[in-house]
């Protein structure tokens, strides 16, 4: 018999009808009800997928955003005894959309997330060093950025982001368009180390940004490889060309928007610098080590 569990990020508006939901589907599929486990500013969800694991749940659903979602997956990794399902209550729900996961339909969501089949997944992992040597591991599901990217993410109002949701994201990104990129040096699967004046440099694992816009043209979930978006506009009519590629799901090579494919990716700013991961902000950081760990995760999908 299937033991769910329900990691629940009570801070989301729609964390209620979540819980609801997922309720209903383990009562339409002759289950027990699940065991509820919220997350805390505290504990953000890594712990109680551990609590989830000891109580003997061997299918651990998230009710939150990326970061509750990313939490508990990185708890996870290896366990190819235990299922993921996600019912996305986030701001921006980049992992469930590149999933196809429904994102509104919470029912149908939950009723996935309970009963649908369990594909591999891959997971990221990220190993970032700060000024004073220190060093922190962190997974992720989306994407891992250096540059704007970081600081748009970090300038990101809370409040616009409650009222706005994903579509708070673009006011401080448009803001820093203009903005000269930095000195990153960086090196991919052991490569000698190049150093460019970029915007921003991304490692991504796979991401469908809302409307249908795309970070990397063909990337998935599934594919085994950790793709770099090497971002260096020349003039604000590069930017045209940026969106375009995302919106149309196609890229011809061009100096403002590269693409690299591999394994490993180290990063070096010029000078101590933010990092976002999936969202959440990182200081001071002056080494990223990221790298891609294929099919690590076993995740509920269509």
């Amino acid at each position: 018999m299937t033991r769910v569990a329900l990691v629940l990020n009570p801070a989301l508006p729609r964390s209620g009808a979540a819980r609801e939901a997922v309720a209903a589907a383990c009562a339409g599929a002759g289950l027990e009800q699940p065991l509820l486990l919220r997350t805390s500013v505290a504990q953000v969800g890594a712990a109680q997928a551990r609590k989830a694991l000891a109580a003997g749940a061997d299918r651990i659903l998230v009710a939150g955003g990326d970061g509750t979602v990313r939490a508990v997956a990185g708890a996870l990794r290896a366990r190819q005894d235990v299922v993921l399902g996600v019912v996305p209550v986030g701001t921006a729900n980049l992992f469930a959309r590149g999933l196809g996961l429904p994102t509104r339909d919470l029912g149908r969501a939950a009723h996935l997330a309970v009963t649908g089949p369990a594909l591999p997944v891959d997971l990221g992992w990220a190993e970032l060093t700060n000024h004073t040597g220190a060093s922190t591991e962190h997974p992720f599901l989306v994407v891992v950025g250096l540059g704007h990217d970081a600081d748009a993410v970090a300038a990101l109002h809370p409040a616009l982001k409650r009222r706005l949701r994903w579509l708070a994201y673009f006011e401080p990104g448009l803001r820093r368009l203009a903005r000269p990129g930095r000195p990153v040096t960086f090196s991919l699967d052991g490569e000698v180390e190049s150093t460019e004046q970029l915007w921003s440099i991304l490692a991504v694992s796979s991401a469908r940004l809302p409307g249908g816009a795309r970070l990397v043209p063909g990337a998935r979930p599934d594919d085994g490889l950790l793709h770099v978006v090497l971002v260096a506009p020349r003039r604000l009519t590069d930017w045209a060309r940026v969106a375009r590629t995302g919106l149309s799901g196609r890229h011809t090579p061009h100096p403002a928007l590269r693409y690299r494919q591999g394994c490993r990716l180290t990063v070096r700013p010029s000078e101590p610098a933010l990092v976002q991961v999936d969202g959440d902000v990182m200081v001071d950081i002056v080494r990223a080590h990221i790298e891609i760990r294929p099919g690590a995760l076993r995740v509920a999908c269509p």
